[in-house]
């Protein structure tokens, strides 16, 4: 199978360090199939190279100093950050339209494969009005469903995914969105998680190592309610004067973090480490003892799929605290592979956080219990067979029906 991946963001390039989602699917698919990878240029990136065997195809849409629509926070905040980046929007889609075009008519491909609903579903829709043959799978990772809301968006949605043939979402409670949004029937689209390496990186840690501390993996933005566990952190330290906050991420809000972590007295607690590279993240998850995603719902409604960095916590057998927002309850069983606690509440944090951090008999337990279900559920394999399956139905229905004899 020939395989087309559409992207706003492939990291596996010198500047980006974060880990996504399309990198590991695209190297567990390219074990069997063709697999290319269309992303925007940013600057530092080559146009063209291959990586792990993948050829990665990036188009320009701008002078090389202004292609900052993409990658770091992702092209939402990137727009809110500097809203004069929406006159970069039009060169953008026209620019990803030719270029699918373009790469569809040299490689033939069988499917395309089509990360987040708009830009680059609504391009590969728009490519179909233009000749466009294969058939067009989407996956909604939270944020273009959650986020883009009004009926013109809306509308805009369910003209892309009409005019595709799959759409996948990350989550159960992103599949009742998109059926509430009647974007497709409900029976029409497909619920498959993102994934992690639970035999490779991310492992439980040696026997040797001893885990201590409390710690954040993530992108500092609101969805992910960062402020809340900062808040939460005075009534923890009340109680546990030498329990230690490690932030590993960055993000628009590391300066505000920072200045309410110094007016609540504990930033000598937290420890704010900044972005890191993808192989020192098990490091983190491998050295502490507890692992916190104090996620929300924002008042605009912004919500995550499922976080990838939960099911590393998980992975790497690190007991897990986290908020009760939709997208967490497919991963985390509360009392058997986490702990939920409501959102938007520093109180019932503090006391999750307190209950692990005093009780290694449970963090262990926990641990050991998030390490088997993201190993049965989520492991790339499973996660990349469950695409597979979507690809390959969708490429028999698309076959002409057969005379009777032939």
């Amino acid at each position: 199978m020939k395989i087309l991946v559409l992207t706003s963001t492939y990291s596996r390039w010198a500047g980006d360090t974060e880990p996504r989602f399309v990198d590991n699917l695209c190297r567990y698919l390219a074990q069997d199939h063709e697999v290319h990878v269309l992303a925007p240029h940013a600057p530092g990136a080559q146009v063209a190279q291959v990586l792990e065997g993948i050829p990665v195809h990036r188009f320009r849409y701008a002078p090389e100093a202004l292609e900052t629509l993409a990658y770091g926070g992702g092209i939402l905040p990137n727009l809110r950050a500097q809203p004069l980046r929406l006159l970069l929007v039009p060169g953008f889609l026209l620019a990803q339209l030719l270029a699918i075009l373009r790469l569809s008519r040299a490689h033939g491909f069988d499917i395309v494969h089509a990360h987040w609903i708009i830009p680059q579903g609504f391009c590969a829709a728009l490519a179909r009005l233009f000749g466009l043959r294969p058939p067009v799978v989407l996956t909604s990772h939270g944020g273009d469903l959650f986020a883009l809301r009004g009926r013109v968006l809306s509308s805009l949605k369910r003209w892309v995914t009409r005019r595709c043939q799959g759409l996948t979402v990350v989550s159960s409670a992103m599949r009742d969105k998109a059926a509430d949004l009647a974007l497709l029937p409900r029976e029409s689209i497909h619920t498959i998680p993102m994934g992690v390496d639970t035999e490779g990186v991310f492992q439980p840690p040696a026997a040797d190592v001893r885990r201590s501390g409390i710690v954040f993996v993530g992108r500092l933005v609101d969805k992910k309610g960062i402020e809340y566990l900062i808040e939460a952190l005075p009534a923890v330290l009340a109680a546990q004067p030498g329990a230690r906050l490690t932030i590993v991420g960055d993000g628009p809000l590391a300066a505000e973090l920072r200045s309410r972590a110094h007016a609540l007295g504990i930033d000598g607690a937290v420890d704010f480490a900044g972005a890191v590279a993808n192989h020192e993240v098990p490091g983190y998850l491998q050295r502490a003892a507890v692992t916190v995603f104090p996620s929300i719902v924002t008042d605009s409604g912004d919500q995550e799929g499922t976080p990838v960095a939960i099911m590393e916590a998980l992975a790497c057998g690190c007991a897990a605290v986290v908020s009760d927002y939709p997208g967490a309850r497919d991963i985390i069983i509360d009392g058997q592979t986490g702990l939920l606690v409501p959102q938007k509440s520093p109180e019932a944090l503090a006391e999750a956080l307190l209950r692990l951090y005093t009780d290694p008999a449970l963090c262990a337990e926990l641990g050991a219990g998030g390490r088997r279900h993201v190993q049965a559920q989520y492991d790339w394999r499973v996660i990349s067979g469950k695409f597979l399956a979507v690809f390959n139905d969708i490429l028999a229905r698309q076959q002409p029906a057969r005379e009777p004899g032939t």
